[in-house]
């Protein structure tokens, strides 16, 4: 199938515990995956009793590949929304020819420069831009099935220690996936764009008026929010 007619899942956990805002994000994403023609899912409840509810999430992924037929797997956190909904996700892949999985970077943009957000993750991925786990796109092949497969067994196996450690699957990532299957990984640059952290900085050194993604570190801390309340303002 060609690169114009790719077909793209897009998947959220996001329980009932956090709809306060992210029933706002659901409706995001919802409405931009209505306009592309991509399936949303969303997942409401954990499914893995012994282990900490993010794990679910890897999960919930590992499930979905062995049954979705569409071509790339594409899970986002409820903390994200789509700031450019013209844009589609093929110009993702597009830009990142022969990569199997993409993933937002771990940093903060200030100036247009990657500031990465902790040094444990630098330490860890060996790298100054380590990736995120709020944004993954992963594609629907033996590799990504053996991506996932190999995730969740190192999160209870070789690296059981840290899996209920922050920042839990995406700590476990760094030491392990990201860095022996670096050349299948593409980490995305200021598309996908964490802003929250600190908003005051935020405003004086970050433009993210032209992401395609925003992952928004502010919309849990909002007691209510609706959809037309998307994207905050800065």
């Amino acid at each position: 199938m060609g690169v114009a007619t790719m077909t793209f899942d897009v998947a959220m956990l996001a329980t009932r515990q956090i709809d306060h805002y992210a029933a706002a994000t659901q409706a995001n994403w919802r409405a931009y995956c209505d306009r592309h023609g991509y399936e949303f899912t969303c997942w409401r409840d954990a499914v893995l009793d012994d282990m900490h509810l993010i794990w679910s999430k890897i999960e919930l992924m590992r499930r979905h590949m062995r049954e979705m037929t569409a071509e790339w797997l594409v899970v986002v956190d409820a903390d994200t929304i789509v700031n450019k909904p013209e844009r589609e996700l093929a110009d993702l892949v597009r830009a990142h020819p022969d990569k199997d999985f993409l993933i937002s970077e771990d940093c903060s943009r200030r100036f247009g420069i990657p500031v990465p957000l902790s040094l444990r993750g630098v330490v860890s991925a060996r790298t100054l831009r380590p990736g995120n786990c709020g944004f993954m796109m992963i594609r629907a092949s033996d590799f990504g099935r053996r991506f996932l497969d190999e995730w969740l067994e190192n999160g209870r196996g070789k690296y059981s220690h840290i899996a209920d450690v922050h920042p839990r699957e995406q700590w476990v990532l760094w030491l392990s996936l990201f860095r022996e299957r670096r050349d299948r990984i593409a980490v995305l640059g200021p598309e996908v764009m964490r802003i929250g952290t600190n908003p005051l900085l935020d405003r004086m050194t970050s433009d993210w008026s032209d992401a395609f993604v925003l992952h928004d570190k502010r919309l849990p801390a909002c007691k209510s929010l609706s959809v037309e309340d998307l994207p905050l303002a800065g």
